[in-house]
Protein backbone atom coordinates (compact mmCIF):
# COMPACT_ATOMS: atom_id res chain seq x y z
CA UNK A 1 0.00 0.00 0.00
CA UNK A 2 1.48 3.42 -1.16
CA UNK A 3 0.79 6.26 0.85
CA UNK A 4 1.16 9.93 0.26
CA UNK A 5 2.72 11.69 3.54
CA UNK A 6 3.08 15.13 2.35
CA UNK A 7 3.29 17.52 -0.24
CA UNK A 8 3.97 21.60 -1.61
CA UNK A 9 3.23 22.77 -4.59
CA UNK A 10 6.56 21.19 -6.56
CA UNK A 11 7.01 17.71 -4.22
CA UNK A 12 4.60 15.05 -3.58
CA UNK A 13 6.33 12.71 -0.87
CA UNK A 14 4.81 9.41 -0.88
CA UNK A 15 5.66 6.25 1.30
CA UNK A 16 5.49 3.16 0.09
CA UNK A 17 7.14 -0.23 -0.86
CA UNK A 18 9.55 -0.12 -3.73
CA UNK A 19 8.90 3.53 -4.49
CA UNK A 20 11.72 5.07 -6.16
CA UNK A 21 12.71 8.44 -7.54
CA UNK A 22 11.16 9.13 -10.82
CA UNK A 23 8.65 6.19 -10.76
CA UNK A 24 5.04 6.84 -12.10
CA UNK A 25 2.04 7.55 -10.16
CA UNK A 26 -1.77 6.89 -10.93
CA UNK A 27 -4.47 9.06 -8.71
CA UNK A 28 -7.91 7.97 -8.48
CA UNK A 29 -10.82 9.70 -8.34
CA UNK A 30 -14.43 7.47 -7.95
CA UNK A 31 -16.62 8.94 -10.34
CA UNK A 32 -20.50 7.54 -10.96
CA UNK A 33 -20.54 9.28 -13.95
CA UNK A 34 -17.94 6.87 -15.47
CA UNK A 35 -18.83 3.98 -13.82
CA UNK A 36 -22.55 4.39 -15.19
CA UNK A 37 -20.38 4.34 -18.40
CA UNK A 38 -18.55 1.18 -17.81
CA UNK A 39 -21.91 -0.43 -16.68
CA UNK A 40 -23.76 0.88 -19.98
CA UNK A 41 -20.77 -1.41 -21.66
CA UNK A 42 -21.28 -4.45 -19.81
CA UNK A 43 -25.04 -4.23 -20.73
CA UNK A 44 -23.76 -3.79 -24.47
CA UNK A 45 -21.32 -6.62 -23.90
CA UNK A 46 -24.06 -9.43 -22.50
CA UNK A 47 -26.42 -8.08 -25.28
CA UNK A 48 -23.83 -9.55 -27.90
CA UNK A 49 -23.60 -11.95 -25.97
CA UNK A 50 -26.51 -13.43 -26.09
CA UNK A 51 -27.23 -12.80 -29.74
CA UNK A 52 -24.45 -15.03 -30.10
CA UNK A 53 -24.92 -17.78 -27.84
CA UNK A 54 -28.58 -17.87 -29.56
CA UNK A 55 -27.15 -18.23 -33.02
CA UNK A 56 -23.80 -20.39 -32.62
CA UNK A 57 -23.72 -23.43 -34.85
CA UNK A 58 -26.88 -22.93 -35.90
CA UNK A 59 -26.85 -22.17 -39.21
CA UNK A 60 -26.67 -25.88 -40.39
CA UNK A 61 -29.79 -26.62 -42.21
CA UNK A 62 -32.17 -29.05 -39.70
CA UNK A 63 -30.36 -28.00 -36.68
CA UNK A 64 -32.85 -26.34 -34.52
CA UNK A 65 -32.28 -23.61 -31.96
CA UNK A 66 -33.17 -25.39 -29.00
CA UNK A 67 -30.79 -28.00 -29.72
CA UNK A 68 -27.44 -25.90 -30.35
CA UNK A 69 -27.63 -22.99 -27.82
CA UNK A 70 -26.13 -22.00 -24.63
CA UNK A 71 -28.50 -21.59 -22.11
CA UNK A 72 -27.88 -19.10 -18.96
CA UNK A 73 -28.70 -20.87 -15.73
CA UNK A 74 -28.15 -18.13 -13.24
CA UNK A 75 -25.46 -15.05 -12.46
CA UNK A 76 -23.41 -13.43 -9.92
CA UNK A 77 -22.81 -9.72 -9.65
CA UNK A 78 -19.82 -9.04 -6.87
CA UNK A 79 -19.90 -5.17 -6.39
CA UNK A 80 -16.99 -2.94 -4.04
CA UNK A 81 -19.18 -2.08 -0.89
CA UNK A 82 -18.68 1.68 -2.21
CA UNK A 83 -20.86 1.54 -4.67
CA UNK A 84 -24.74 1.28 -4.83
CA UNK A 85 -27.74 3.77 -4.19
CA UNK A 86 -25.39 5.95 -2.25
CA UNK A 87 -22.62 6.14 -5.21
CA UNK A 88 -24.88 6.29 -7.94
CA UNK A 89 -28.33 8.11 -6.16
CA UNK A 90 -30.27 5.49 -7.23
CA UNK A 91 -30.78 1.55 -6.59
CA UNK A 92 -29.78 -1.81 -8.70
CA UNK A 93 -27.43 -0.08 -11.29
CA UNK A 94 -24.80 -2.84 -10.82
CA UNK A 95 -27.70 -5.89 -11.29
CA UNK A 96 -29.12 -3.77 -14.13
CA UNK A 97 -27.19 -5.02 -17.43
CA UNK A 98 -27.50 -8.79 -15.94
CA UNK A 99 -31.59 -7.98 -15.08
CA UNK A 100 -32.09 -6.36 -18.66
CA UNK A 101 -30.26 -8.80 -20.70
CA UNK A 102 -31.56 -11.72 -18.76
CA UNK A 103 -35.02 -11.13 -17.52
CA UNK A 104 -36.00 -14.15 -15.34
CA UNK A 105 -32.52 -15.64 -14.90
CA UNK A 106 -31.60 -16.55 -11.21
CA UNK A 107 -29.07 -13.88 -10.08
CA UNK A 108 -27.20 -13.39 -6.93
CA UNK A 109 -25.50 -10.15 -5.65
CA UNK A 110 -23.27 -9.34 -2.73
CA UNK A 111 -21.54 -5.80 -2.17
CA UNK A 112 -17.95 -6.70 -1.24
CA UNK A 113 -15.41 -5.46 0.87
CA UNK A 114 -12.34 -6.05 -1.61
CA UNK A 115 -12.03 -6.26 -4.81
CA UNK A 116 -12.45 -9.42 -7.25
CA UNK A 117 -9.88 -9.52 -10.35
CA UNK A 118 -6.78 -9.85 -11.87
CA UNK A 119 -3.91 -9.43 -9.01
CA UNK A 120 -1.80 -6.29 -8.43
CA UNK A 121 1.10 -7.29 -10.82
CA UNK A 122 2.00 -9.44 -13.18
CA UNK A 123 5.18 -9.55 -15.00
CA UNK A 124 5.22 -10.04 -18.66
CA UNK A 125 6.73 -13.69 -18.63
CA UNK A 126 7.43 -13.48 -22.92
CA UNK A 127 10.06 -10.46 -22.60
CA UNK A 128 13.45 -10.75 -21.74
CA UNK A 129 14.59 -9.46 -17.72
CA UNK A 130 15.53 -6.26 -19.04
CA UNK A 131 12.26 -5.37 -20.56
CA UNK A 132 10.10 -6.74 -17.87
CA UNK A 133 7.97 -4.47 -17.19
CA UNK A 134 5.48 -4.26 -13.84
CA UNK A 135 1.85 -3.99 -15.06
CA UNK A 136 -0.86 -3.02 -12.17
CA UNK A 137 -4.71 -3.52 -12.54
CA UNK A 138 -6.71 -0.87 -10.90
CA UNK A 139 -9.22 -2.61 -8.89
CA UNK A 140 -11.19 0.78 -7.21
CA UNK A 141 -15.27 0.77 -6.52
CA UNK A 142 -15.46 -2.26 -9.58
CA UNK A 143 -18.00 -4.80 -10.07
CA UNK A 144 -17.19 -7.95 -11.41
CA UNK A 145 -20.27 -10.46 -13.14
CA UNK A 146 -20.05 -14.17 -13.50
CA UNK A 147 -22.52 -15.90 -15.44
CA UNK A 148 -23.17 -20.02 -15.71
CA UNK A 149 -24.70 -21.68 -18.57
CA UNK A 150 -25.01 -24.94 -19.93
CA UNK A 151 -24.55 -26.66 -23.11
CA UNK A 152 -26.93 -29.06 -24.24
CA UNK A 153 -25.17 -32.54 -25.50
CA UNK A 154 -25.71 -32.90 -29.26
CA UNK A 155 -28.16 -35.55 -30.29
CA UNK A 156 -27.02 -38.82 -30.73
CA UNK A 157 -28.01 -40.23 -34.51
Amino acid sequence: MTSTMRGDQEYLFADGVGIRTGDYFQFYHSDPTTALSSCNEVSKNFRKLKLDWSSRNCLQAGVSDNVCSKELVGGFVFSCCGRGESFFERCNVDSSPFLDNFPGVPMAGVFCRGEIGRGFSVLNADEGPEERTLHCCLHVYSTAYLLVSYTPAPPEH
